[in-house]
C-alpha cells in the first residue's frame, strides 16, 4: 500500500496544502516547503530575496499564513 505523505514528519499530518484553514498562523520553513512543494533551499532563497516575507522567532524563520496565500495567489 502506497502512502503518499509517509515521508512527512508527524507534526505535519494535519496540514492540507490545499486548505489554508488547516495551516497554523505562522508556518515553519519545512511546512512552507510541503505546501509549495519546493526544496528548503529554494524557500530560503525566496525569503532572502524578500519575494516571500518571513519573520524570525528566535533562531527560526516563520512565514505568516496570509503572506503565503498572497504569494501563491500572485504566482
Amino acid at each position: 500500500m502506497n502512502q503518499p505523505l509517509a515521508h512527512i514528519p508527524p507534526t505535519f499530518e494535519g496540514l492540507d496544502p490545499r486548505d489554508p484553514g488547516t495551516w497554523p498562523a505562522w508556518l515553519s520553513l519545512p511546512e512552507v516547503c510541503q505546501i509549495l512543494r519546493l526544496a528548503l533551499g529554494t524557500v530560503r532563497q525566496l525569503t532572502q530575496e524578500r519575494k516571500l516575507k518571513a519573520r524570525r522567532f528566535g533562531r527560526q524563520l516563520r512565514v505568516h499564513r496570509d503572506e503565503l496565500t498572497n504569494f501563491t495567489a500572485n504566482r
